[in-house]
């Protein structure tokens, strides 16, 4: 077994030699071969335990693993880890452990992280992920090599099964413990080792070689996918061209959705991709309210994600010698010179300014007077193509009687574009700051 892996770290170019590997060894027959074999092999290697304190034999283990780092030679890194109750504790527990193990490979300044996963695992996890669902990267099941960041987890293990790691442990007369809960049937994962996965093994002796040539086989199509997916929103800056789209295979469609989503850090799943899908063939404006105040757009043809951030409402009063900064975006202020080439500006009578003008955003109502009668500034801004996320951060200015005179760079007031020609003072606005 020991030539197997180590042709199979070789085919596979897992790790570089000189380099450390943190080695998760949680003290189960798996890990303490998986140490054990990378240090036969002369890789450096670190030993990372995990104490969860669950069961009466974690202090033993605990110090039994500091023994054998002794015994190898080999730095010994250790995590104690308590459960608080108040969450699911194997998920919490697999995060923090994983967490713990990036913080090591930091610290030895390596990326490389070894989990003892084997192909009795590999079988397990694909055959849960079907039962429960997953996309086409989910139902791949478990990477020979997992890229995360600046990290990069990898199972030197995944090319043999569980019978030849009892094996090879007996032959090296390798000590191990044994956790009791592997037994019980409560979880499913232990339910399809111990009555599923037997069933197929009486159909085909070498059926986890052949759910690994699945596994491999979905990992290829989908990174197939997932690179033209990446190409898509790279070259749209995370934005989706509705009609582009629509020309696209339908699983090209799926994937570029999920791969959004997971650029946001969002949850997903079957239904709110469909949601999203449905969306997208209507292709009418809209926003589909995700989570952490994350919105599905569609705008005028244009998809997107983005976070809502509360835009609190604004009503400045300016006078003659005042400058008015509007959400850090917009300057305004009276000048008697022609204002500079990138500010926009009102040019006024001053002798018919009817002070101090008002700067605030859009109320239900609002008109404004132009050359060929009153039109409601919702319909401009529509007629205009306006998000709905940006309308109320336009400013409106009134003069001190209550007359619309400027939809800031939309639409001035009939009586202002009149007064263009003999106005001696201008009211500028400048912007500071560009909304993306």
């Amino acid at each position: 077994m020991l030539e197997k892996i180590k042709n199979f770290i070789k085919e596979n170019h897992l790790f570089k030699s000189n380099e450390p590997i943190i080695c998760a060894v949680s003290g189960g027959v798996d890990s303490l071969c998986l140490l054990h074999i990378l240090h036969q092999l002369k890789y450096n290697v670190v030993l990372a335990h995990v104490n969860h304190h669950k069961r009466e034999q974690s202090s033993i283990e605990q110090q039994a693993m500091q023994n054998l780092a002794e015994s190898y030679n080999i730095p010994f890194e250790l995590m104690e880890y308590y459960d608080d109750g108040l969450e699911n504790f194997q998920s919490q527990a697999h995060q923090a452990r994983y967490i713990f193990f990036k913080s090591l490979a930091k610290k030895y300044k390596t990326k490389w992280i070894a989990t003892a996963h084997h192909l009795d695992d590999q079988a397990e996890t694909i055959l849960m992920r079907l039962i429960s669902g997953s996309n086409l990267y989910g139902y791949a099941g478990i990477s020979v090599q997992q890229q995360e960041k600046e990290y990069t987890l990898v199972r030197p293990l995944l090319c043999v099964s569980k019978e030849e790691i009892y094996q090879y442990a007996t032959q090296e007369n390798l000590s191990f413990f044994e956790d009791s809960s592997n037994q019980s049937d409560d979880y499913l994962r232990n339910r399809i080792r111990h009555h599923i996965l037997p069933l197929l093994k009486k159909e085909n002796e070498n059926y986890l070689e052949k759910i690994q040539e699945f596994s491999v086989q979905a990992k290829q199509t989908f990174d197939f996918i997932r690179k033209q997916s990446i190409n898509y929103l790279d070259k749209l800056n995370n934005n989706i061209d509705i009609a582009s789209f629509k020309s696209l295979d339908l699983a090209l469609r799926n994937d570029i959705i999920c791969l959004l989503f997971e650029r946001f850090e969002l949850s997903k799943n079957k239904e709110i991709i469909l949601k999203c899908v449905q969306l997208l063939e209507q292709n009418k404006n809209c926003k589909y309210r995700l989570k952490d105040e994350h919105y599905f757009y569609i705008e005028y043809g244009k998809a997107f994600i983005k976070k809502i951030q509360d835009i609190s409402s604004f009503c400045e009063k300016i006078g003659l010698d005042e400058t008015i900064l509007i959400l850090n975006q917009y300057k305004f202020y009276f000048s008697k010179k022609i204002p500079q080439i990138n500010a926009k500006y009102l040019k006024l009578c001053y002798n018919d300014l009817k002070l101090p003008f008002l700067i605030r955003n859009k109320k239900e109502g609002d008109f404004i007077e132009m050359s060929y009668g009153n039109k409601k500034v919702s319909r401009l801004l529509i007629d205009e193509k306006i998000p709905v996320r940006k309308r109320n951060q336009i400013p409106l200015i009134f003069d001190q009687e209550g007359n619309l005179l400027w939809v800031y760079n939309y639409a001035k007031n009939k009586q202002v574009v009149s007064e263009k020609q003999c106005g001696d003072i201008y009211f500028v606005c400048e912007e500071i700051q560009n909304e993306e």
